[in-house]
């Protein structure tokens, strides 16, 4: 267990100190004897440690430290590397886009589209690059009978991954005649790809495993196409995803 507290951000002896008090209060002189920390070391770890807010102590004496929840703490834990990960990614995927940028490169992390074929190719990064969930907003401009080689291309997709236990939670605008496959999956797999109503003129958006975000701007003619934009931005899912369910709440 001392390798996964240091992997979410504690040091060799913090993590030693967690373990053991994890099991019961105790003095700073017992937890340097149970825990094999230095005493020289304890007064010093514990007080980083409840800087954090990750350990307690009693106004006994002696003073005895200890864990108040312990499922709290692993989890603020986690919390914090997520977080911490979230700004690293955020980080490593500009520089690689500054790089690409350089060379005249593409680049996977934002994929921009400004005509109908880089519309198709970008659309299908949602179906084809979906591990465990799809969240899609559709307007009240979409279309489902114009352009309908590329949509049939994406229903197929849609398909594929739902067969292979991806998640799909569609919001469709009230009055919208879904297509025929689409209705199909929905009547077979209704715990899978599952879909509610709501009439909303929030830009189109795909919402990848909560990492991964495509936003369409689609026009009330659809003949007019404005572009797409693929993103990879975990911070951007994550707002994208509370409007999303806000929507989901209200939906029919």
């Amino acid at each position: 267990m001392i390798e996964e507290l240091i992997s979410l951000g504690l040091e060799y002896y913090e993590a030693k100190a967690l373990i053991a008090l994890l099991k019961d209060k105790m003095s700073l002189d017992e937890l340097s004897r149970k825990s094999g920390i230095p005493f020289g070391k304890v007064y010093s770890v514990i007080k980083k440690l409840k800087e954090r807010n990750i350990v307690s102590e009693t106004n006994s004496r002696p003073k005895l430290v200890y864990i108040e929840n312990a499922s709290e703490v692993i989890g603020r834990l986690i919390e914090e590397k997520q977080e911490k990960d979230k700004e690293l990614n955020e980080k490593l995927r500009v520089l690689a886009i500054e790089f690409d940028k350089a060379k005249n490169r593409s680049t996977k992390f934002l994929n921009i589209g400004v005509n109908q074929e880089e519309n198709k190719q970008i659309q299908m990064r949602s179906f084809t690059e979906a591990k465990e969930e799809v969240l899609q907003i559709i307007n009240i401009h979409h279309k489902p009978k114009s352009n309908r080689e590329s949509k049939t291309i994406w229903e197929k997709e849609i398909e594929k991954a739902v067969l292979r236990g991806v998640m799909f939670k569609s919001i469709y605008p009230k009055n919208t005649i879904l297509p025929k496959s689409l209705q199909e999956l929905n009547e077979k797999y209704p715990h899978i790809f599952q879909i509610k109503r709501f009439d909303t003129d929030f830009i189109r958006t795909d919402i990848i495993d909560k990492e991964k975000v495509l936003i369409k701007i689609v026009q009330p003619d659809p003949m007019q196409f404005g572009g797409i934009l693929f993103i990879e931005n975990e911070r951007l899912a994550e707002n994208l995803m509370k409007i999303f369910y806000e929507f989901w709440e209200q939906a029919d």
